[in-house]
């Protein structure tokens, strides 16, 4: 008998390390696989993906996760969306946080605010130690203009954990308020303890270059691009030289050097996939053929075939390119333009579908004390795939002689050409720049409320002739349903003069 127990014993405590040993080799396959989608090579992630054998439901929804995450970085929501389901229901409470945070980044990118910060507090909960929920809560929060809750979650993230995530979350915060130097000076001290983080070089390059610091910027874009030669990724290859060869077109003349950058490069990487799940999963919009000097917002109108702004953003503009809210690039050129007005009508290369459009039956005119909200792209828009929005009333309306009104919404640096709406989300203005607070306490010993300018909604037809015929009243809308909505037909602009 007891020889009889010993050796069922020995089996179970045998049979019980063998699972060990599959689970942790199961898991070393898992880690192999995050790192190709972290490079972004996703056909290679995709490729072991389907070798791997799954023995138990819990394999299989980590596997579900990474099918999600491989979806969420090509900007297919609606299948990430899927395979985050699948795993959600798990009785492993780490897979079925990932699987909230995944969620709550879909909703995020969709425009859904509200469902994108429930499902983020609800892996928040389960996992307080996950970096990412708490930067995808935050940017959530911003983008609907709560920005005290917003940099509060991210002060304490940075105050605990210095990661990329964090750097870059609260570079665009300072971004979204036009503190630029703020920006970059988080960026730069990530820099100094992690010298070869592609992202963090990426956004870095943007920002000096809107700062004239051209040395900087192509310095930092280099390390990208030989970052994407690496990966052979040939759509960011020349997306990336073309950057710098809008920035110098002789760049490239001369051979270009950078002492093991390389090996430096891989070794960051190997290092970055340690901590994989602490990692934000970005999805990959479109980009910019070339380096922009200058960003506006604005809006989709013609049955996606024009898209209107203000004309003091693009009046120089050697090259105009307009990307909307779902990360859809096309080039651009203006068509029309009143400079009274400051306001221009650019016709897109490549036309949106025409449910993007704001039909000109959804224009209506300002009322004094209306509630309004202010859409559009802040600070210099380059970190920003997706417009943040700020509410207020309109406080005053001038004559159609200078088709000016007031609002105390507040406009930033970069929402200038984008759309102001009512509640019922009717289009009655086009922002044009802020108030000069500064330059009111310097004149007036007073500090003044937030104020912002903008054109009213029947100046449009200067450039842009449209039906006056108004859609019967609509129902009102709260601040992050109208987000959603509007959200495809909202444009950033970006420039090269």
């Amino acid at each position: 008998m007891f020889k009889k127990n010993f050796f069922i014993n020995l089996f179970l405590i045998f049979f019980f390390q063998i699972n060990v040993i599959l689970a942790d080799a199961f898991d070393s396959k898992i880690d192999k696989i995050r790192a190709e989608i972290n490079r972004n090579d996703l056909k290679s992630a995709i490729n072991l993906l389907k070798k791997i054998n799954v023995g138990n439901d819990t394999q299989q929804d980590k596997v579900h996760i990474l099918y999600g995450d491989i979806y969420l970085k090509i900007n297919q929501t609606i299948k990430a969306e899927e395979f985050y389901e699948k795993a959600f229901f798990t009785t492993n409470k780490y897979v079925e946080s990932l699987s909230l945070v995944g969620l709550a980044e879909v909703k995020l990118i969709q425009g859904k605010i509200d469902k994108s910060i429930r499902l983020s507090k609800q892996a928040i909960s389960i996992n307080p130690d996950l970096i990412r929920p708490k930067i995808t809560l935050a940017t959530a929060l911003t983008r609907i203009g709560e920005g005290q809750q917003a940099i509060e979650i991210l002060q304490e993230l940075h105050n605990n954990k210095k990661t990329a995530a964090v750097s870059l979350a609260i570079s665009d915060y300072y971004i979204s308020f036009n503190d630029i130097d703020a920006a970059i000076n988080i960026l730069e001290n990530y820099l100094k303890r992690n010298p070869n983080h592609i992202r963090v070089l990426d956004q870095i390059a943007g920002l000096y270059l809107f700062k004239g610091e051209k040395e900087k910027a192509i310095e930092a874009k280099l390390k990208v691009y030989k970052f994407h030669e690496l990966n052979k990724d040939k759509k960011k290859i020349l997306s990336t030289k073309s950057w710098i060869l809008s920035v110098d077109p002789t760049y490239f003349d001369e051979p270009v050097v950078i002492e093991n950058i390389v090996e430096k490069i891989l070794g960051y990487i190997e290092k970055e996939i340690e901590n994989y799940d602490e990692k934000e999963v970005k999805p990959d919009y479109e980009d910019f053929v070339f380096a922009p000097t200058g960003t506006g917002s604005g809006f989709i109108v013609g049955d996606g075939k024009f898209v209107i702004t203000n004309y003091h953003i693009v009046q120089t503009a050697k090259k105009i390119a307009v990307r909307n809210g779902t990360g859809i690039v096309s080039e651009a050129k203006i068509a029309n333009y009143s400079k009274e007005y400051d306001l221009a009508i650019l016709k897109l290369e490549n036309p949106y579908p025409k449910k993007f459009a704001i039909d000109s039956k959804n224009f209506a005119e300002p009322k004094i004390g209306a509630d309004v909200i202010s859409i559009g792209y802040p600070g210099i828009g380059i970190t920003f795939d997706q417009p943040t929005i700020t509410q207020g009333i309109i406080s005053k309306i001038f004559d159609d002689e200078t088709g000016i009104m007031l609002t105390t919404a507040a406009i930033n640096q970069g929402n200038s050409g984008g759309p102001i709406f009512n509640l019922e989300g009717k289009l009655i203005g086009v922002s044009f720049a802020t108030l000069d607070k500064l330059g009111v306490l310097m004149t007036t010993g007073q500090i003044p409320s937030d104020m912002g300018f903008a054109i009213q909604s029947n100046m449009i037809k200067e450039i842009f002739p449209y039906d006056n015929k108004i859609l019967p009243r609509s129902v009102k809308f709260d601040k992050s349903t109208l987000y959603e909505k509007m959200l495809p037909s909202i444009a950033l602009i970006a420039v090269s003069n």
